[in-house]
Parts: structure tokens; sequence; C-alpha cells
């Protein structure tokens, strides 16, 4: 055996401990020699990493945004990406964490020690100073996402680890297998799914002349996963969109079919869009809606950051574009920057008002300075999800064009009716 190594450790490793006989944690995917050896290294050493990759503390950092942002000019500034996001990595990884770069669009963190919390609290960290840093090139603040991985290592064989083809063909295999998994829970929970239309009354008209679409799980129903609560993988969120999005269509035609006129507002979750499968999947349903979407339909965009850049909107919105009447950004209460998001086809902003129930006189201060700082550009004011009449009114005096939730108008069967309030 050579005597560089010892039980598969290369000797410098057990001189001077294993981190720091390399250039700190990471892996060179150049040299799949040296990669196979630090990483067999790290699993054997690392008394729970294996349990950690099977816990799932491997984290994904994804260029898949930015490369599409910039298209062929990405090559020419992939390599200054790449370093500086090694930069921020190696900032916020503990001694225990190794990371190598997978490819052009993603770097693949794996934390040795760190509980699955800690480590996507740090992989959030990563994403978020990467952003910061990439907003001011002018890369917008969503440059870089952040997903956690789940995948098993044999400890006995783990020839996935010896190649970075191979564990990056791992990476992949895994993440599918997880996304289906995520969809098959919601295919499997359909029919215990109700959909529901929720009159929006329109303030200063008093009409109902639009309504809310709304995926509804009854009380009681256990369906295998909170669709409340952020997937691992988007998969979860992306099939529920996809699912309200063709409901929607139906209701449209059903409505149509009683000469109803109403709107509608369907909900989709930003990162359904901005993930290039997960929009390649959705633009397949907007083009088996009825023709009336086009004048009648829109998008309301949940889970957007304050700040998103508006290039970034006028991208993934073009897609869409084609098959809807216009998008709704939804915002918190914090959001004082609608004038920066103008010509996008944005002819609302919203915000959720679920978690106010008995509004306070803070409540009412946030309510009434969002409208007010958001009123210099042409776009309606939106309050969703109230879920009494004193948040809807609350609404209502701090000037927001249109209110919706139970505090309204109980949800209808079917949409389009128009009607006086």
């Amino acid at each position: 055996m050579d005597e560089r190594y010892q039980d598969g450790i290369p000797r410098e490793t057990r001189k001077t401990g294993f981190l720091q006989s390399f250039d700190r944690q990471k892996l060179d995917t150049a040299d799949p020699a040296d990669f196979s050896s630090k990483l067999l290294s790290f699993v054997r050493t690392n008394k729970v990493a294996a349990d950690a990759l099977i816990a799932g503390n491997v984290q994904m950092l994804g260029f898949e945004a930015l490369k599409e942002r910039f298209g062929d000019h990405w090559h020419g500034i992939k390599d200054k990406v790449h370093l500086l996001t090694e930069g921020v990595i190696k900032k916020h990884i503990s001694a225990d964490d190794v990371f190598c770069l997978m490819n052009d669009e993603k770097f693949i963190v794996l934390f040795g020690k760190a509980s699955k919390a800690d480590a996507s609290k740090t992989a959030v960290a990563i994403g978020k100073e990467v952003n910061a840093k990439l907003s001011g090139a002018g890369a917008g603040g969503d440059a870089i996402s952040v997903r956690p991985m789940v995948f098993e290592v044999p400890r006995e064989d783990p020839a996935a680890l010896r190649s970075p083809a191979a564990m990056e063909e791992t990476v992949e295999e895994a993440q599918k297998r997880a996304q289906a998994a995520e969809a098959a829970a919601v295919e499997a929970a359909k029919d215990q799914m109700k959909m529901r239309f929720w009159p929006v009354a329109n303030v200063r008209k008093r009409l109902i002349s639009c309504y809310h679409a709304d995926l509804h799980v009854p009380a009681g129903v256990e369906l295998g996963f909170d669709p409340e609560e952020p997937s691992d993988t988007g998969s979860v969120e992306a099939t529920i969109d996809r699912m309200v999005l063709q409901k929607a269509g139906a209701g449209l035609v059903e409505a149509g079919s009683h000469r109803w006129r109403a709107l509608l507002i369907v909900p989709v979750h930003y990162e359904t869009l901005a993930a290039k499968g997960y929009r390649t999947q959705y633009i397949e349903v907007c083009k088996l809606l009825p023709r009336i979407a086009e004048k009648r339909l829109f998008l309301l965009v949940k889970g957007m950051d304050d700040d998103v850049p508006q290039g970034r909107l006028h991208t993934l919105f073009s897609y869409l574009a084609p098959f809807v009447a216009g998008f709704i950004g939804d915002f918190s209460l914090a959001f004082h920057r609608a004038e920066k998001l103008g010509g996008v086809r944005m002819v609302g902003i919203g915000v959720n008002g679920h978690a106010i129930t008995t509004p306070s006189a803070k409540d009412f201060v946030a309510l009434k300075n969002f409208a007010a700082a958001n009123k210099e550009i042409r776009m309606r004011r939106y309050f969703y999800g109230a879920a009494t009449v004193e948040a809807a009114t609350a609404a209502r005096k701090a000037r927001f064009d249109y209110v919706q939730g139970t505090g309204v108008a109980p949800a209808m069967p079917i949409p389009g009716k128009v009607f006086r309030i």
C-alpha cells in the first residue's frame, strides 16, 4: 500500500488534522484522485458525516437564475462569481465542513456535525451575503438559490464519493427522487383539498368584480405534508401552483358558461417561476388556459423579497405575460418601493393580512404607511386574507383599493358573478 496513505487517510491529514492539510475545506473537482481522497477521508474521520448526509445536512447553492439572467455573458463572469462565493463559504463554514463546485451552476456544502437546522441557517446566511455582494454589481437580489439536499452514501461502499461526476450524478438523482416524492404526496392528497373562490371587494366602488382562487385543506385532514411550510425541494409548492392554475382555468370556463365576467386572482409561488424546471412545467399549464385568461386572470406572485430586482421580474414575467392579464406582487408591510417596479406588467401590490385579526394602532399605522408609500405609481393595493371584519375595515380605512377574506365575504364554489355590496 502506498505509504502516503493509511486506512485511506492521507499522511499529511494524520499529521496536521484533516482540514488543515488542504485549502481550507475545498474539494478540487478538477483532480478526481484528490477529490476522492479528501472526501472519503471526510466521511471516515468524521464519525457523523455519513449520518449527516442521510439526515440532509447537505446544502446546494445554485446559480441557475444568475446564469439565465446573463445569458451568453455568463461564461465571461462565472469564474469571478465562483471565486466570490467560495470566499463567502469559507467565511461561514466550520472546520468540520467541506464544499465543492459541482459544475458551473452549483456549489455543494457538506456539513459534518451541524444539525439540519443549523446547516440550513448557515447556508441561508451564505446565500444572503453572496446575493448582497452580487446585487451591487447589477446581478439582482436573488442571484443564488439555497436548497437542502438529501442523499445517502452507504458507509460500506461510498462509491458515489469517488469522483466529482459520480457525486454529481448521485446528487442529481437524489434531488429528482425528493422532488418526485413531494409531488406524489400532493397528487395523493389532491382529492382532499378543495378549490375555493373568494369574492374580492372593490372598496371605492363597493363592488365584487374579482375573485381570489384558493386551495383549501379542510380541518382534520392529514395530507402528509404542510402546505403552509416551505418544502425541501419546492416541488410541493410547484405542484400545488399547477393544480390551482388548472382549476382556476376550469373555473373561468364555467363562469363564462353563465356569462359572468369577473376577474380572477390566482396565487403562484415566486420560486415556481424562478426555478427553470418548475417554470417550464407551469408554462405548460398556462398554455392550456382558456383564451379569456389573457384578459381576466391575474397571477399573485407570493414569496418575493421586498428588494426583488425589477430586471428579474421583467425577465420572469415575460415568459408568462402572453397567457395572463397581469401580475400582482405579494410583499410585506415594510415594502415601500412600488415605483421601482414599473414596466413589468405588475398591476397591483398585495399584503397577506391573515395574521391581523384584531388590528392594533400599530397595525393600522403599518397599513396606512404601506398604502401611502406605494401610491405614486398606478398599482392597486390589495389586502387579502382578512380574517375578521375589523381587519377588513382597517384595510379599507388605510386606503387599500381591494380587500378579500372571511371578514369580507364567504368563499364560493365558482368565480365570476359580479354584484354590489
